[in-house]
């Protein structure tokens, strides 16, 4: 495999990245990018036994407009190999490189920063998809997410369930257990929603992001300055800030992907720790914002009036309660906005997060069901203010 000529736009953005690309594959060149609608974006690692079915079902769903930016980085297969063929006769914009990220510089979250950055790059007024190389889109995702973008969203957090034949093979889990996790989830979701009403996504909804399904416009991905890069979860950090932004976020069941979940997987903190701790711990560590429902209802209300405040002193009255430290504390009180809240949260002990294990949540669940029947009953029945 050679090197095919770059453009000037992705020449200059490859040099500026730690990433030392080896191959690069552009199809017809770079020119047709940019009348694309949409381009899908692919971060893979070690998946040549999956990425052409992750081809194939993108070439089935695509529109003959939209492109293809696939990035295979640290792989000791032949990733990019099989994808490279399974891109043969393929009639849409496509760039695939393939190369290692300097060492100590690479992360999951930073190669779907790259695939984006990339995509936006070369269709500036397209949205973006990004979706997983284990990850098979399904009928109707185009359509949906054309439906949605339409109807003026910045971000569509689409549906991912998991492969019916790699889970069939899953060891067992516990299914009390696992009960008691999806009514734990759930019921927090409808609690923030009773107290937090979002208009763009009437309860109950699936409340959920994940990086193998969500589309985001350009506009929104140039206003936040391109995707947010922890050491992982990168996607619920970009719903965040998206949020902080007020930009309008869409859960939506329309849009679907299928994908893996193998116990092996190919990112720390993902989806595959989850599932391996639920089915070998005696009582594994749950998701990071799950917490007690007395830390959930001072997060829930204090946000509430931190947004909906009238003015600096009241703000500053709350900030106080919260423990949030003296400094730079005049200025998150005359924001009063999303972007400030951000700060708060992670500026304020009350509300720092603690992770639970699975007997926490058999704890306090009971409180938790209580919390929401009594809302369900009297959504009146709770106070606005934590600090009052």
């Amino acid at each position: 495999m050679g090197m095919a000529p770059l453009g000037n736009d992705v020449e200059a953005m490859l040099a500026q990245s730690p990433f030392d690309s080896r191959f690069v594959h552009a199809g017809s060149g770079f020119a047709e990018f940019a009348e694309c609608g949409l381009v899908a974006c692919i971060p893979a690692r070690d998946e040549e036994s999956r990425v052409a079915a992750s081809i194939a079902a993108l070439d089935r769903e695509l529109g003959q407009s939209d492109g293809l930016v696939l990035l295979t980085n640290g792989c000791r297969d032949d990733t990019a190999g099989n994808a490279l063929r399974a891109l043969a006769g393929w009639r849409r914009p496509v760039l695939l490189i393939d190369g290692d990220f300097e060492p100590g510089t690479g992360s999951a979250p930073r190669a779907r920063r790259l695939a984006m950055d990339l995509a936006h790059a070369l269709a500036p007024q397209a949205a973006l998809l990004s979706t997983d190389a284990d990850t098979l889109v399904q009928p109707g995702l185009r359509s949906a997410y054309e439906g949605h973008l339409a109807e003026g969203f910045d971000l569509i957090c689409g549906a991912i369930g998991f492969i019916e034949a790699e889970a069939a093979c899953l060891p067992p889990s516990d299914p009390d257990a696992d009960r008691v996790v999806r009514e734990y989830r759930v019921s927090s979701r409808e609690i923030a929603e009773r107290i937090l009403p979002d208009a763009d996504n009437p309860w109950p909804h699936h409340g959920n992001i994940g990086g193998a399904n969500f589309a985001i416009t350009s506009r929104a991905y140039e206003r936040i300055g391109g995707l947010p890069t922890p050491v992982s979860g990168e996607d619920r950090a970009l719903r965040r800030l998206c949020a902080a932004m007020e930009m309008r976020i869409r859960y939506s069941d329309g849009p679907q992907v299928l994908t893996s979940c193998r116990l092996d997987g190919r990112a720390p903190g993902g989806l595959s720790d989850e599932l391996k701790r639920s089915r070998e711990e005696v009582d594994p560590l749950v998701d990071e914002l799950l917490e007690p429902p007395a830390a959930l209802l001072t997060r829930l209300q204090a946000q509430k009036a931190f947004l909906s405040a009238a003015g600096r002193s009241e703000r500053l009255r709350l900030l106080a309660f919260l423990d949030v430290p003296g400094e730079g504390i005049g200025r998150l009180a005359e924001a009063g906005d999303g972007l400030a809240w951000m700060q708060v949260e992670e500026l304020s002990p009350r509300l720092a997060r603690r992770r639970l294990r699975h007997s926490d949540l058999v704890r306090h669940l009971p409180d938790l069901l209580r919390i929401r029947d009594r809302m369900r009953e009297d959504p009146a029945d709770r106070r606005d203010d934590p600090a009052a």
